[in-house]
């Protein structure tokens, strides 16, 4: 008995995709229909014709109408009131069961007010029977549903996260106006490049430590050969930096002063370029 009561209060998820629920709706207004008339739950061989189709029509306005209001309607107006908190499965199990009290309450007013057809208690508990077939299905349906969504976004994150801890190695060369200068850099261990007269340093960082080149070639040069690499950006007139090195920010008066690789090589980023490093410092 403690299993069962342990069951019950475990945590579920409560179904408020507003566009999964119209999808549902639809779903649910035919099967129910399709039970209904399946197992006859009432007599309707006495019936005409236009009478069965009014019939028909009926129940399909009720049902939708039923489950509009609780699997749109309320959890849309209520979503912020924090009713919908802290959900486990036996709420979600009253939830249920009240969407199909709803339902079959719908179709006793129905027939009531049409008064083409005796809707008696016995009737009213056949349908409650056959509306908690339909009804049932949603509670392991929508756990099913969110717990394939979720594993397929854990594992979507998870590869994104080996993805970005060990990157592919995405080389980029650096032709030298002296050949034997030339360089090639993996991009995502690039730290900076500086400007130096006729020349640029370039710094990167791998797992032997942090290395420097020279390279004879303008800072232009440079900024053009890494131009397919967002992250690597011009951020003063002097130096380009791998945004994704960056280990710390502080600002002053000229700007901000960048603290790049584990070693905190200082990077300097001018005012006029603050904007831009800005928005890609967080998209990247």
């Amino acid at each position: 008995m403690s299993g069962i009561f342990r069951f019950l209060k475990k945590s579920y998820p409560f179904n408020d995709d507003l566009k999964q629920n119209t999808k549902l709706i639809f779903l649910i207004s035919i099967v129910l229909l399709l039970l209904l008339f399946l197992f006859q739950p009432f007599d309707i061989t006495s019936l005409t014709k236009q009478e069965k189709y009014f019939l028909i029509g009926g129940l399909i306005v009720v049902t939708f109408l039923a489950l509009s209001i609780n699997l749109l309607l309320i959890p849309s107006v209520l979503s912020q009131s924090g009713l919908f908190r802290n959900w486990n499965v036996l709420k979600e199990i009253l939830w249920n069961i009240w969407i199909m009290f709803t339902i079959a309450t719908g179709y006793f007013i129905y027939f009531g007010l049409t008064g083409s057809f005796a809707f008696s208690f016995y009737v009213l508990i056949k349908v409650l029977i056959i509306s908690a077939i339909p009804i049932a299905i949603l509670i392991p349906y929508n756990r099913n549903r969110l717990l394939r969504s979720h594993l397929q976004s854990a594992l979507e994150l998870n590869s994104y996260l080996e993805k970005k801890a060990n990157p592919q190695a995405e080389i980029v060369h650096l032709i030298s106006d002296y050949e034997k200068d030339d360089l090639s850099v993996d991009v995502n261990t690039l730290l900076f490049i500086r400007s130096a007269g006729n020349y640029v340093e370039v710094y990167w960082e791998d797992h032997k430590g942090t290395h420097f080149q020279m390279v004879r070639c303008t800072l232009r040069y440079a900024e053009d050969a890494f131009r397919g690499y967002p992250f690597v950006f011009k951020c003063h007139r002097t130096f380009i930096v791998n945004i994704n090195q960056v280990k710390k920010v502080e600002g002053n008066s000229q700007g901000y002063v960048l603290y790049v690789g584990s070693n905190h090589h200082k990077v300097f980023v001018s005012r006029n370029y603050i904007p831009t490093f800005k928005e890609l410092f967080y998209k990247v």
